[in-house]
């Protein structure tokens, strides 16, 4: 090689290196993933961008590097859900993941899924991979998932095996101003766990600013409070609470109408009334003046998911959308920006607990002014003796011991994802010998009676066995769906397996008790049972502890129960249940009181 062509050689050399690093700065790597970005994702970051979370990033960061407990305050529409997680992703990457991954608690399912769903695409990855969620019965996350999206009961599940998140550098409680019960428990936990790892990192994210109380729990650590800049939320106008509020609510509606300023209407009312509020504005809304522009009632009924697919457009300052509804999730109004006037009845229907008789009551109560402030921002209701109604509700099913911990058939009952009436009802399966009975009612009690559930899911995999007959056509043949069968069939194969996994006793024999079962009661205007099945009383003196008979009040059934009771008992036990009887009747106020 000739000096010439020697010099040419280290030139092009040197000017390939320049090329391939300016190439470098054009295709941008993926920190997550090592790809380069889409052009999705560029588009995407410019809106991100316009989010007010966006203006706090660099607060957010600095707080979340150097302090344990960070509280976040913004309502819907800032991207606190959508943003802050991915943030706490990144902090967990510059740490190389020595800490472990991040988790974000919904209250709801499927806000779960839509914001991972969202959030992957944000961040320009596969869901699944790095960005995953787990819901009740369904997962889709890998070993790799380095931001998950959970509810908050499965992540109080998931501690009965790691009692102090050790899978997790930070822990994201989303949507703490709801208080629910287990975003309560949950929070409570996490004080304690922070305690035994110092490392850990708890994000709080609420719609509204938190109390000095609220600040105070943590107090074993300094708290960072960032508050968003909240977009302009609309008037509120609040309607009479008392008598008439209904007609004085709808009144607002069409007075607002008339008035033809610009915007759409969130109407609070009581869940009995979204429908008739929707059927009467509809039918005032044909008798309105054309000139007003259409005014389009939309009920909007509580477990309603966030997806506004099959909400009509505001296509043009011609159309007034009336949003009807009790207590929504606040993401379903991601995408409704059109919102400006909130009508608040400031009323909600509550189930309250009644230990004495150990039902629920339906009543309708006032809001407070936290729960109006919450309602503003789009927000639910919250309801503070949802937490004591669990407590008693686990110590009459023998759940908690005298110290108020989980006792041994507690522990048990955690195991299984089901509600603790349900969890205990299985249990007590085994003794009895109808496990394969009770978990399919365990999977399937929505409605009807109990044995009628059973009937349905035999027949139903009598159907899948027959290579002959559609499946899918026999469930619309009998007006069944067949995707909520299938999911039946999952959570019945899990319930099976987890009694298998703590070993208890399995029997596919049929003893199921009779009497009068119900699966739950209420009262309300028309008092009503719900999922009931007709059974013998005598076989409810067999089957049913003698505690629950001399708890009944004094009535028509016991005296039958007592005739079964003295016709099939020998003297020397007349003797016994006597005594036993008399003595719980010295004992029945301090028996009512616990």
């Amino acid at each position: 090689m000739d000096q010439e062509t020697e010099e040419e050689f280290y030139l092009d050399s040197s000017s390939l290196g320049e090329v391939d690093k300016e190439f470098d700065d054009i295709l941008e790597l993926n920190q997550f993933d090592g790809l380069p970005y889409s052009s999705r994702f560029y588009k995407l970051l410019e809106e991100r961008k316009e989010l007010p979370a966006w203006k706090v990033k660099n607060e957010f960061m600095d707080a979340l590097a150097k302090e344990q407990f960070v509280w976040l305050s913004g309502s819907a529409r800032t991207g606190r859900s959508s943003q802050i997680p991915q943030w706490c992703a990144e902090f967990c990457l510059s740490e190389q993941y020595t800490n472990g991954m991040v988790v974000c608690t919904q209250i709801h399912a499927q806000q779960a899924v839509d914001l991972a769903l969202r959030v992957a695409d944000e961040m320009d990855v596969n869901i699944g991979h790095e960005v995953g969620y787990s819901i009740p019965m369904e997962t889709c996350y890998a070993n790799d998932t380095v931001l998950r999206y959970c509810t908050d009961d499965v992540l109080l599940r998931e501690m009965m095996s790691d009692p102090l998140l050790e899978h997790y550098a930070v822990v994201v409680v989303d949507q703490a101003h709801q208080r629910t019960v287990s975003t309560d428990v949950l929070l409570g936990l996490l004080k304690d766990i922070c305690v035994q790892r110092p490392e850990l990192r708890v994000v709080v994210l609420t719609a509204s600013d938190p109390t000095d109380k609220q600040l105070a729990h943590f107090t074993s650590t300094a708290v960072t409070h960032i508050r968003l800049q909240n977009q302009e939320v609309g008037e509120v106008v609040h309607s009479s609470a008392q008598e008439g509020y209904f007609c004085s609510a709808l009144r607002l509606i069409l007075e607002i109408h008339r008035s033809e300023e610009d915007g759409d209407l969130l109407v609070f009312l009581v869940t009995t009334q979204i429908t008739l509020a929707h059927e009467i504005l509809r039918h005032e809304a044909d008798s309105l003046p054309s000139r007003l522009g259409q005014l389009l009632p939309i009920a909007v009924h509580p477990g309603t998911s966030g997806s506004l697919q099959d909400v009509p457009e505001k296509n043009s300052h011609r159309r007034r959308r009336v949003f009807i509804t009790s207590s929504p999730n606040e993401d379903f109004f991601w995408a409704v920006n059109s919102i400006r006037f909130v009508i608040d009845a400031g009323l909600e229907r509550r189930y309250v607990y009644n230990p004495r008789i150990r039902t629920n009551s339906i009543l309708i109560q006032p809001i407070s002014a936290g729960q109006a402030s919450s309602r503003r921002q789009l927000a639910g209701p919250t309801d503070p003796s949802s937490l004591m109604q669990a407590l008693e509700e686990l110590d009459y099913l023998a759940a908690l011991d005298n110290h108020g911990n989980l006792s041994e058939v507690g522990i048990i009952m955690s195991e299984l994802p089901l509600e603790p009436q349900l969890a205990k009802t299985l249990l007590a399966s085994c003794e009895f010998d109808c496990v394969s009975e009770v978990v399919i009612i365990a999977a399937m009690v929505t409605e009807g009676d109990h044995f009628t559930l059973i009937n349905i899911y035999k027949a139903f995999t009598q159907i899948q066995q027959d290579p002959y007959c559609s499946v899918e056509k026999w469930c619309q043949e009998n007006y069944l769906d067949h995707n909520a069968l299938l999911l039946v069939e999952t959570l019945c194969s899990e319930l099976i397996d987890t009694l298998k996994r703590i070993e208890l006793p399995v029997s596919p024999k049929l003893g199921l008790p009779e009497w009068v079962l119900f699966h739950q009661h209420s009262f309300s205007e028309d008092n009503c049972l719900r999922t009931v099945t007709h059974i013998k009383p005598h076989q409810f003196v067999e089957m049913a502890p003698q505690y629950f008979f001399f708890n009944l009040p004094s009535s028509e059934s016991k005296d039958v129960l007592q005739k079964i009771l003295d016709r099939d008992m020998c003297p020397t036990e007349k003797t016994a249940v006597t005594e036993s009887h008399q003595q719980e009747e010295h004992t029945q106020d301090r028996c009512v009181i616990q």
